[in-house]
């Protein structure tokens, strides 16, 4: 039977031997295999991309696949990317997804520590590129930062509301003892979700439509 060696990411048993238990060819790249390998330590399955280098060829015709063949993670195939808008800056954007496919893979509390993360670096980035904040170091603890924010009008009552709910449930998914739960992971996304549309979509959306009726001379430039 058809074997490769890789540490087993479903028990954690390091070098351990993986049975070809199935293979799939993809269609953009006939070269390459997605390989199902059964763990010899506890029997869960892995699935693996790996390279032939060849269209005549399958794993299974192997006895063994060597490592150069395989790739260095294995595929994920419980997740699909969240669609964000172009609003909001990428690197909020790379850790709301980040959280996002810890949810849908069921690692509840990463899911809501990232979420928080999110809402951290968010929060820094108004520091960063509001001139109404030019020359202000923001507060080194999240939810002072968003008080802040609100007490110097630079975001609206429900919105500081509605951050530091967010930010006061992402801490108990980093901090607090008891397991976070599904339930509570998916409300926080919900939230925060909501919360970086407030904050980055629509008033760019708004700016856009201003600076339009600005041009056809319908608004004056202020």
């Amino acid at each position: 039977m058809t074997f490769f060696v890789r540490d087993c990411v479903r028990c954690g048993v390091r070098h351990v031997q993986h049975h070809v238990t199935g293979e799939a060819q993809q269609r953009k790249d006939p070269a390459k295999w997605e390989v199902a390998g059964c763990c010899a330590a506890c029997g869960r399955l892995s699935v693996y991309l790996v390279d032939m280098n060849s269209h005549s060829t399958r794993p299974s015709q192997l006895n063994q696949i060597q490592d150069q063949r395989i790739g260095a993670s294995p595929v994920r195939i419980a997740t699909t990317a969240a669609k964000l808008s172009e609003h909001i800056p990428p690197r909020v954007a790379s850790l709301f997804r980040e959280a996002n496919e810890c949810r849908q893979m069921g690692w509840n509390d990463a899911s809501g520590a990232m979420l928080r993360k999110a809402l951290d670096v968010a929060t820094k980035h108004i520091y960063a590129t509001d001139q109404r904040l030019e020359g202000k170091e923001p507060a080194q603890a999240l939810r002072v930062r968003i008080k802040s924010l609100g007490e110097m009008k630079v975001l609206d009552g429900d919105i500081v509301e509605l951050a530091d709910v967010a930010a006061l449930d992402g801490n108990d998914a980093a901090h607090d003892v008891d397991p976070y739960t599904a339930g509570e992971a998916e409300a926080l996304e919900e939230l925060t979700f909501d919360l970086l549309d407030r904050l980055f979509v629509r008033p760019a959306k708004v700016a856009a439509v201003k600076a339009k009726q600005i041009a056809a001379g319908v608004r004056p430039a202020s």
